[in-house]
């Protein structure tokens, strides 16, 4: 069996539950965003056809699975418009409605169920949701829903109680340390550190880049929101970086941005932050502490409270909404 690194007690559950037919028909997946929901239910996948199907058999399956072509298998998220060639805001009602209908059809494989994967749940509208809300309520036998939410309090009530609620809590940094070292053997440990208090321990957030960068960025980072001259050429180039961002990567470094105004916050109100984080790395935000007050961090953590979402859902100027930032 495939190891699924923190959260095994909780795998082998629903593994049991799924193969003995006890399994709820829907599950939320919830836990940080980077955590390793998805990667729980592949896996989960897996193990089900090894355990459930023919090794002759279990091969062509799992190659399917791996290329998201099984029959029986069906992941939802945004889509790309194909006219912007930008990602949706959103998961619409279209979306659902075609999952209804696969959900309906005759299996063409009979021994294996219908799984069907929504990551996220979080991104559906409000017509996609109450559309769901309505396949939830009358169940299929043998199809299977699986709900990935990063914040819960965005989903209907109504969609949460007809769910069974799966929380996959944080790593704590030997299972981060070990996830991170699976696909990069050669890293060093005060790199780990910093990846793991960077990102609250969410692995997932760290994979499309090098790590060099990310720390090169949050450096960069660190200037724009100490630099009390918002338009320095080195911060014109650091909004020009941000601007160019895709949502999802710049959705990260917001995040970060709003990781050093807390720590910033931390130190202020005299909190030792060494026992706080393991990375040496994040002691460079103490240097800038007496170059922002209290004041100052909680209008920039207001301005990206208020606007952040705003700017995701109606694509707004990313360069106005950072000159915005260092401005506040």
């Amino acid at each position: 069996m495939k190891k699924v690194i923190g959260f095994d007690e909780k795998f082998n559950l629903i593994l049991n539950q799924l193969i003995h037919n006890k399994l709820s028909n829907s599950l939320l997946l919830t836990g940080n965003k980077g955590i390793g929901k998805k990667y729980f239910f592949s896996q989960l996948i897996d193990e089900y056809i090894k355990k459930n199907i023919s090794s002759e058999q279990a091969h062509h399956h799992l190659s399917l699975l791996k290329s998201n072509t099984h029959p029986n298998i069906k992941i939802v998220e945004k889509e790309t418009d194909e006219k912007t060639k930008k990602i949706k805001n959103f998961i619409i009602i279209d979306q659902i409605r075609k999952i209804n209908q696969f959900s309906l059809e005759t299996s063409v494989i009979d021994n294996i169920p219908k799984f069907i994967l929504i990551d996220s749940a979080d991104d559906m509208n409000i017509n996609a949701s109450n559309a769901l809300l309505k396949i939830l309520e009358e169940p299929r036998s043998n199809t299977y829903f699986f709900l990935i939410s990063h914040q819960p309090s965005l989903l209907l009530p109504t969609i949460k109680s007809r769910c069974l609620k799966i929380n996959l809590s944080n790593h704590n940094y030997d299972n981060f340390s070990s996830i991170i070292k699976i696909s990069n053997p050669d890293i060093n440990e005060e790199t780990k550190k910093f990846l793991y208090d960077i990102t609250n321990g969410s692995p997932g957030l760290i994979n499309e880049y090098a790590f060099d960068e990310i720390l090169n960025i949050f450096e960069r980072l660190i200037d724009l929101i100490a630099d009390k001259d918002p338009f320095s050429e080195k911060n014109n180039d650091t909004i020009k970086f941000l601007s160019s961002l895709d949502n999802e990567k710049l959705k990260i470094f917001i995040s970060i941005i709003k990781f050093i105004l807390i720590t910033i916050n931390k130190i202020k109100l005299g909190i030792n932050i060494t026992k706080n984080y393991l990375s040496k790395s994040i002691l460079k935000i103490e240097t800038i502490s007496d170059k922002i007050s209290i004041d100052l961090i909680q209008r920039k953590l207001d301005y990206l409270i208020n606007n952040e979402n705003d700017l995701f859902t109606f694509n707004l100027d990313k360069k106005i909404f950072m000159i915005n930032f260092t401005t506040e």
